[in-house]
């Protein structure tokens, strides 16, 4: 199943309330660095928290109702939150730059540890997922193009309907149907290994992303 490429308008807010408020915060430190530090921690932080609601928001419509046992909803629920997987890894870089608490910052880091291992053990549940629905179209292609040989060589058998029907147009609809056969597997093959292959390449970047990201926060929270 193809991942349907929609973010949120919640979304969609948040990183446009996040690149007005960096926009106007760095105006505001040309001028008075240490004055407006502080208030640029805070923004940092509003807008970071933000952003987590904002996946937690798409993360449960997602996510709801469950169905882990079908494979489509397994794909089809881990590209989504592969797609928005970016605001996850703005929200918490935000966070840790903006926290003041050591304890806080120590929370931050290891949260980004949890999900960029949750990301990259999604990664091979996307790729063995794609190979199961890629196999799965392709047999269904397959079973319905048998399907309507057995029909067009039932009515070669049939003397009362070949009479109706011309060799020809037999002959013209069988290739018709072993090119449009042909054709449907290829862009089935296509259309799952591409979207397959993004989300496993967008939830492996975001995954060692975070595991960066929360590495340097424990190495700030250690200094």
């Amino acid at each position: 199943m193809v991942t349907q490429w929609k973010e949120s308008g919640v979304v969609y807010l948040a990183l446009g309330i996040a690149l007005s408020c960096m926009a106007f915060t760095s105006n505001k430190i040309v001028s008075s660095s240490i004055v407006e530090s502080p208030r640029a921690k805070k923004l940092c932080r509003i807008v970071g928290f933000a952003c987590l609601v904002a996946f937690v928001v798409d993360f449960l419509v997602i996510v709801f109702p469950v169905n882990v046992a079908e494979a489509s909803w397994r794909l089809t629920t881990l590209q989504q939150i592969g797609d928005r997987s970016i605001v996850v890894l703005f929200g918490l870089s935000l966070l840790i730059y903006g926290v003041e608490r050591r304890k806080v910052l120590r929370s931050v880091s290891l949260l980004c540890f949890a999900i960029g291992i949750a990301f990259l053990l999604a990664c091979p549940v996307v790729a063995q997922d794609s190979l199961m629905l890629q196999r799965q179209a392709l047999d269904r292609i397959s079973a319905q193009a048998s399907q309507l040989s057995s029909r067009i060589q039932a009515i070669q058998g049939d003397p009362n309907a070949a009479a109706k029907v011309s060799p020809e147009r037999l002959e013209q609809a069988t290739q018709q149907l072993n090119t449009r056969t042909e054709t449907a597997k290829q862009t089935a093959n296509q259309s799952i290994f591409k979207s397959g292959f993004l989300s496993v390449g967008n939830l492996a970047v975001i995954g060692v992303s975070l595991l960066v990201l929360g590495r340097y926060g424990l190495y700030l929270f250690r200094h």
